[in-house]
């Protein structure tokens, strides 16, 4: 009966151990293939500044089979679940560098990962975009100027290019995501600096510089189709177009659904509410620690002083 059992495990078992080596040998074929797959697909990049529509562009192209899409709030929250722990040196780095040198390299393994992307700083640098990806297509976020420098001053302006109570205290905490928004600062000035003639991003958010601010805005979209070949380039007006010139530009079809209508002032305006109580409760319950430890140790003094005369 034992021999009999023997015979029948054997084979048995066999048969099993080979299935399971297929399945792992299919599974890590069909990873390779979609692997290579990646890295062959053409990529695609926003390269209008913030608050041209950046974040409903990011949503869009993610919905059109584009994902995962780089923006700044993946740097500072990795809501697509990537780490970016080290992007922000490179960004930095590839500013100082004129975006040349080992940065540029570094960008390019940093950004492999991702199908497409947008938002400062990623759009902050076309030319380097264009020589690690020359077979890119482009998108250009257009908005009235002027609507677009309102929409800049009354929010991220307020998070990094004006100096304010709550944000000061944001950039001290020692944990993820609030760490991430002390270096962000320097980096944003210093691509700003790369990008805008030397000016860095307080000189942007100065309202005595909103002209010059405004000229600029304009030349970078000049500049931009300039730059950018005709056909790798797809101008999008933000507020008017939709899927349909997004989706016929990448020639994939176009969804049976309204554009996204993303990261408004109004939404951005909650996100600098929550970064004030964020603010202001580190500061109260920084004040309540040290309350707590001051009437702890007097009362350990006055104990001891107590002691004392008792003896």
């Amino acid at each position: 009966m034992r021999m009999t059992m023997r015979k029948w495990r054997s084979p048995f078992l066999l048969g099993l151990l080979a299935t399971y080596s297929c399945l792992l040998l299919s599974v890590s074929t069909a990873k390779a293939l979609h692997s290579r797959k990646d890295s062959n697909r053409v990529k695609v990049f926003g390269l209008g500044p913030g608050r041209s529509g950046t974040e409903s562009l990011q949503i869009a192209l993610v919905r059109l089979g584009f994902g995962p899409s780089y923006h700044m709030k993946e740097i500072l929250f990795e809501e697509a679940g990537l780490s970016t722990i080290g992007d922000i040196r490179v960004w930095h780095q590839l500013a100082l560098q004129n975006g040349k040198g080992q940065a540029l390299e570094d960008l390019k393994t940093m950004l492999d990962p991702w199908a497409s992307g947008g938002d400062l700083p990623l759009s902050a640098f076309p030319k380097e975009l264009l020589k690690l990806y020359p077979d890119a297509k482009f998108i250009l976020t257009v908005r009235s100027p002027k609507k677009w420098y309102r929409s800049i001053s009354n929010t991220i302006c307020n998070i990094a290019g004006r100096e304010n109570w709550y944000m000061s205290t944001v950039r001290q905490l020692p944990f993820f995501p609030f760490n991430r928004f002390k270096i962000q600062k320097p980096m944003i000035n210093e691509v700003t600096r790369y990008a805008f003639d030397g000016n860095d991003f307080h000189y942007m958010c100065d309202p005595n510089n909103a002209e010059a601010t405004l000229k600029w805005y304009e030349d970078w979209n000049a500049k931009i189709k300039r730059i950018v070949p005709k056909r790798q380039l797809l101008i999008f007006e933000t507020g008017k177009d939709s899927y349909e010139e997004l989706a016929s530009f990448l020639k994939v079809p176009i969804p049976e659904e309204p554009y996204p209508r993303s990261n408004s002032t109004r939404n951005m305006k909650f996100i600098l509410l929550a970064m004030r109580t964020v603010a202001f409760v580190s500061i109260a319950l920084a004040v309540f620690l040290v309350t707590l430890l001051f009437v702890g140790f007097r009362r350990l003094i006055i104990g001891r002083k107590d002691n004392t005369k008792v003896d």
